[in-house]
């Protein structure tokens, strides 16, 4: 009798696991991306609530005649009481847990992200890996758009960063944890990639449009947004974007062209391909501001060369590394002056300034949107090509010699 009243408890606890917090799916709308917008004094937020029949149904990559996935919105004064307005909308909880990403309209940015974050640190569904982009348009545009090789676009925008960031380093791939850390950090700046539809921005919000093999508009990523406490100041152009990549560390594989000569700069018809980079920075302080020295390493194969000359022969092979190495130091030189222009200090400056001299940071913290500007930068670069392929004096070259 004993050990039955010592067993009882123990099948009691197996009767009530696994089913008292149960989510059935045919009672939540799984969200795939959310959109914030700011619209005549009211945040607009927006969902892309995946249709799992139309997902199920489809026989190929947009090859169902029925949208994967719905957007809609709901609008108030404040930000929480827009999402709780859903329920009047909608059918289903929505279900954040499989939110992928979040795209903030312009007008939303320049009034300020605040209110997003709040809600991240706050709601329990939210997940802090969720990526953030930035629209020039309106975020509810971006998420009505359906992308090809896709069946959801909120996941192909994922993928898209995630490539980018792995395969050309334009661009960072921008966590809400990753902007917050920034936020929070000594600078309180970070940068933000934004995305546009491209081409004849034909809305693609119906699916028999990606039925054809060319679709009009395809959604991109363009230009990065520079935000600063948590507003959005301004934008600076690709290129900019990978200087700010390489000042920040943020390189890992990108392809570089570059040019012959320095008046030849327009015509830069030979590339690297970098794959591996490295910059240190150290700070050093001169008369109440700061010299910044920048020293990146990089390691690359050439793609395409057609600056002449044997490369099979170590001094051509310099030659070479000091073309791509002022090439790299052009960019950097770039990104640099567009986030001065701004005074937002994205590239990290203070982070390390605050962590090599903190009691000059101290002194600087409060006046560094004054100082950052004037901070000088020295940059010194070295390329060591790993290869130079299979030919050493080119294509042209060889031409010539079997005409000769």
């Amino acid at each position: 009798m004993n050990k039955w009243k010592l067993l009882l408890p123990l099948f009691v606890c197996m009767l009530a696991v696994g089913c008292w917090n149960r989510v059935e799916l045919n009672e939540i709308g799984i969200v795939s991306a959310t959109g914030v917008d700011w619209k005549d004094g009211n945040w607009v937020l927006s969902y892309q609530v995946v249709i799992p029949q139309a997902i199920s149904g489809m026989s190929g990559v947009g090859g169902g005649s029925a949208a994967s996935v719905n957007v809609f919105s709901t609008k108030a004064e404040g930000f929480r009481a827009a999402i709780s307005k859903a329920s009047q909308e909608t059918s289903r909880r929505l279900y954040f847990s499989h939110n992928q990403i979040v795209i903030v309209g312009q007008e939303a940015a320049r009034k300020g992200m605040a209110p997003l974050f709040e809600t991240y640190l706050r709601n329990h569904d939210a997940r802090e890996t969720v990526s953030v982009f930035l629209s020039k348009g309106s975020a509810r545009h971006m998420l009505e758009q359906l992308i090809p090789l896709e069946k959801i676009p909120g996941a192909a925008i994922q993928r898209m960063i995630t490539n980018e960031e792995i395969n050309s380093s334009t661009y960072r791939q921008m966590t809400i944890h990753q902007v917050l850390l920034d936020l929070m950090g000594a600078t309180k700046a970070t940068g933000i990639p934004g995305l546009v539809v491209s081409g004849s921005r034909e809305s693609m919000n119906r699916a028999d449009k990606l039925s054809q093999t060319n679709t009009p508009s395809k959604v991109r990523l363009f230009d990065l947004g520079l935000i600063s406490e948590d507003k959005l100041v301004g934008w600076i152009s690709g290129e900019e974007s990978q200087g700010v990549m390489w000042l920040k560390n943020h390189v890992k594989r990108a392809v570089i062209p570059f040019a012959c000569t320095e008046e030849a700069k327009g015509q830069k018809s030979s590339s690297i391909r970098i794959i591996h980079a490295e910059t240190k920075l150290r700070p050093e302080p001169s008369g109440g501001k700061w010299i910044m020295h920048v020293d990146a390493k990089a390691v690359g194969t050439l793609m395409e060369y057609n600056c002449g000359g044997d490369l099979s022969k170590p001094a051509q092979v310099e030659k070479a590394e000091k073309f791509i190495e002022a090439e790299i130091t052009s960019i950097m030189q770039k990104g640099w002056k567009a986030v001065r222009k701004y005074r937002t200090d994205v590239v990290g400056f203070g982070n390390v300034i605050h962590k090599k001299y903190p009691k000059q940071w101290a002194e600087a913290k409060d006046n560094w949107t004054e100082l950052f500007p004037q901070t000088t930068l020295k940059i010194t670069v070295r390329v060591k090509l790993n290869s130079a392929g299979m030919s050493g004096s080119g294509f042209k070259s060889e031409q010539e010699k079997r005409r000769s």
